[in-house]
């Protein structure tokens, strides 16, 4: 089967063959870009999208802007819109500029597809490319899923990125371009063998194509196997992850039914957990083990574990939560429902700390409340407000938590977001960070003092 039709047939079935439909076609001037291009113009019209060329000027090699006045010609000879946009030099990392120019060129395909309306982007990622993937992420380890190298398509911003050649060599690009006469050229850094990438695809892949031609096409099928076997197992584990899940904005679980399973299981379920949420961050052994070492801590109650890009797993006593704090600002109602320990700091969320102490215990509180409470009203708990909830005042009588927050001009948005602090029986004595209830001292009761201050307030009683 020659190539036009296999593309065809390959486009038809993963669903994208939609006539007139907005997309982007990523072109670097590279062969396997331009045979992309040549391919999608190719299409019958009743296929066809109606494609925009993007194309990024990194201003990385000497022939960047030769290969942007080119590409110029060439679309404007065929009547394709294309859209350059320059990386400055300026802008340029001292180190990681492969990563930096990858992230440059993301942003702007994302924008491009807000700009104009377009529903995907295809770049010319092909089978060797995969297969170089895949060899690239068994070198790096600690992550099964990541064998499965790329996948056909994958969301970016409000559409997609789609990859139409990985099914086809680079050979078989080359073949077509030269049969076509198709114009392209080389990047000279591919031959730079300081990259580790191209140390696999100059050295290490051909010494494995000499032992077997068809290294290339079993390593896809290799990845096609895991792809289906990963998805059986994550299923199987979404229904094991609903004992255990309580929420999902942001996604928080109870430690106990976790830990309850044998050690490999509890990585494969945390290792669901994460990528349900992130699926870019890494899942390695090592990363799973330092979580589930934090929630098997009796002497650490709380901790996190960060991830990168904001990301982090919390432990907050019997709860953990796989989250980026900063996307939700004021402190969720997930985070702040959980039981009091007397007499040690416990955060509860928006960079507070709370603090319930016996009053022969209690540290130097700023601004400390004092009560009396018996037995019977422990242990207190911190949860979201509720309509019913209703604040003491000094004269006896009652003021809903509501009327509270409104009297206090708390935004309407946040007031979801104040946690109150109760008693065993559900007697609210505080909306924390807005009012006090005003309760009366007790003859054979304990004193208690409670602090409620910003994590960033250090000394001795926060160790």
């Amino acid at each position: 089967m020659d190539l036009e039709r296999a593309f065809r047939q390959n486009w038809r079935q993963h669903g994208w063959a939609t006539t007139g439909q907005p997309g982007l076609v990523a072109v670097s001037t590279g062969v396997d870009s331009m045979v992309l291009l040549a391919l999608l113009l190719a299409l019958p019209a009743t296929e066809r999208p109606d494609l925009t060329v993007v194309h990024v000027n990194h201003h990385l090699r000497a022939q960047s802007q030769t290969e942007a006045a080119f590409l110029k010609r060439w679309c404007a000879a065929r009547h394709v819109p294309l859209v350059v946009r320059d990386w400055p030099v300026a802008q340029h990392p001292t180190t990681g500029v492969e990563a930096a120019a990858r992230d440059f060129r993301y942003r702007f395909f994302e924008e491009q597809l807000q700009q104009r309306g377009a529903a995907w982007v295809a770049t010319a990622h092909q089978a060797d490319e995969q297969a170089e993937t895949i060899l690239l992420k068994l070198l790096r380890g600690g992550d099964l899923g990541q064998l499965r190298g790329m996948a056909a398509s994958r969301p970016l911003g409000p559409g997609e990125v789609r990859h139409p050649l990985l099914p086809f060599t680079k050979a078989q690009l080359r073949a077509y371009a030269r049969q076509h006469a198709l114009p392209w050229y080389e990047d000279a850094t591919n031959q730079d063998l300081v990259a580790r990438r191209n140390r696999i695809r100059h050295q290490i892949l051909p010494q494995l194509q000499a032992e077997n031609p068809q290294v290339v096409a079993h390593l896809q099928a290799y990845a096609a196997q895991l792809t289906a076997t990963l998805a059986v197992a994550d299923r199987t584990l979404d229904r094991e992850l609903t004992a255990i899940v309580s929420h999902e904005q942001p996604l928080t679980g109870r430690v106990a039914p976790l830990l309850a399973y044998p050690l490999a299981e509890q990585r494969l379920l945390l290792a669901r957990l994460i990528k349900r949420v992130a699926p870019e961050r890494s899942t390695a052994q090592a990363t799973l083990d330092q979580c589930l070492t934090l929630l098997t801590n009796p002497q650490r109650p709380t901790g996190q574990v960060v991830f990168g890009r904001g990301w982090v797993f919390e432990k907050r006593y019997r709860t953990f939560l796989v989250w980026q704090p900063e996307k939700f600002g004021e402190n969720p109602p997930a985070r702040f429902n959980f039981m009091v320990v007397l007499n040690q700091w416990q955060p509860v969320g928006n960079g507070r700390l709370l603090g319930v102490f016996e009053a022969q215990t209690s540290p130097t509180l700023p601004a400390a409340q004092t009560v009396t409470l018996s037995a019977a009203q422990l242990p207190l708990t911190v949860r979201p407000w509720r309509p019913t909830d209703r604040l003491r005042l000094a004269d006896g009588h009652h003021q809903t938590v509501r009327r509270a927050l409104i009297n206090a001009k708390v935004p309407q948005s946040s007031r979801s977001q104040v946690p109150v602090l109760v008693t065993a029986q559900g007697t609210v004595l505080a909306a924390l960070g807005v009012k006090w209830a005003v309760w009366p001292h007790r003859e054979n009761a304990t004193t208690y003092h409670i602090g409620y201050q910003p994590e960033s307030v250090k000394g001795e009683q926060h160790e």
